[in-house]
């Protein structure tokens, strides 16, 4: 019933959300025009409608799977940080040697949070790679195109490793419809979980996450162990730490102007999707308040954690040396690589560099403001113990 309730409050959370876009007609980070509110009327149906689905699929599962309730989460392996700061990299770096961890990948995360979806899917690809492979390929095409420009910011595969909080979407708790509504303050507040949702609100949304990942483990047959990474979860560490005491944590960072241009920049699509103003100082504001706020709660939590269990990398030293330091991560974490993951890390070069280009300059905050207020938390984090690698 638990679960329940959580669904039900999380899709009236969301419908909520929708309804009060729809009359916002003035407000700086998503004014309103025709093309934004033809968008909010056809989608926020279909979006919530795909929910729907999710969710009966996800209580069905109660019936049809009740054993994956039975499947530990053991010794999971959190990747998180501050947005743009190399979290995909280190993720997809170690979700690629296959034998040890096991992690969501798009196509679970969006299509199929639950088993029975996912034995669904299963079935109808078989029947596809007997007929040709031609609904894989027109998936793929489809996945391309709707994500376009976006290969040189985040690489977006159906089989590519994903954020699984995106299968909080169905309970309305992933952060990523901030994008299409940012003048509400409720998918805001769950980048900081910790701090800004009421207990009883918090504790659902961490058991959720839970149930949600032991499918996973179930539906991947439970000899790997999960691997993790999201990168709005710098504001659940103490959340995801209670739910999974035996948990690591790989915290990533960057120098945090940077890291902040390259995140509004990276979401630029939502302008041309939604309407947002993503060039505009409101928007903008939402995300430089979140980065000051994620920056200053790691800083403050995780400085009396026991050493062993969380490692603190910075992107300065996994572009000078990205094999030495994520080995160095892994061995603080008491996670000694094995062959196969020694020998992809022993491979990955030095100084690489990304195509996506962005520029503090181009921001419409001010410099001066935004170095204040991340700067600090950001040197304090730097100078803890449990920092990685030696970079100035």
């Amino acid at each position: 019933m638990l679960t329940l309730y959580t669904f039900l409050e999380g899709m009236g959370h969301q419908l909520r959300w929708w309804l009060r876009a729809l009359v916002s007609w003035r407000d700086p980070r998503a004014p309103m025009t025709l093309r934004r509110l033809l968008v909010l009327l056809a989608g926020g149906p279909l979006f919530l409608l795909l929910q729907f689905v999710h969710i009966l699929c996800l209580l069905l599962d109660e019936v049809l799977f009740p054993a994956y309730r039975r499947t530990a989460v053991e010794r999971p392996l959190f990747i998180t940080g501050i947005p743009r700061s190399g979290t995909t990299f280190v993720h997809r770096t170690l979700a690629g040697e296959g034998e040890t961890f096991t992690t969501v990948t798009t196509w679970e995360a969006l299509l199929a949070p639950s088993i029975l979806q996912r034995r669904l899917v299963g079935l109808l690809a078989r029947a596809d790679g007997a007929l040709g492979g031609l609904g894989a390929r027109a998936l793929a095409a489809l996945t391309r195109r709707l994500t376009g420009g976006m290969e040189a910011i985040h690489a977006v595969g159906l089989t590519a490793a994903e954020e699984d909080y995106l299968l909080l979407l169905p309970a309305g708790g992933c952060f990523l419809p901030v994008l299409a509504l940012p003048g509400e303050s409720g998918p805001a507040e769950l980048g900081r979980l910790d701090t800004a949702l009421g207990a009883g609100r918090r504790g659902r949304l961490l058991r959720l996450y839970r149930r949600l990942l032991q499918r996973h483990l179930y539906a991947d047959g439970g000899a790997r162990r999960l691997l993790s990474k999201n990168a709005a979860f710098g504001g659940w560490v103490t959340g995801l730490r209670e739910t999974f005491p035996d948990a690591r944590f790989l915290l990533c960072l960057r120098e945090p102007g940077t890291a902040l241009s390259s995140q509004i920049s990276s979401v630029a699509a939502a302008e041309r999707l939604f309407g947002t103003a993503t060039r505009g100082e409101a928007f903008q504001r939402l995300f430089l308040e979140g980065y000051q706020e994620t920056l200053g709660h790691l800083g403050r939590t995780v400085a009396d954690w026991p050493t062993g269990t969380v490692a603190v990398i910075d992107m300065a030293d996994l572009r000078t040396a990205p094999g030495a330091t994520l080995r160095a991560a892994l061995e603080r974490l008491g996670e000694a690589p094995g062959p196969a993951l020694a020998a992809r890390l022993a491979a990955l070069p030095a100084g690489g560099t990304s195509g996506h280009r962005h520029a503090v300059s181009a921001l419409a905050l001010q410099p001066a403001e935004m170095d204040a207020r991340l700067e600090p938390p950001y040197r304090h984090l730097l100078q803890q113990p449990h920092r990685v690698g030696s970079h100035p």
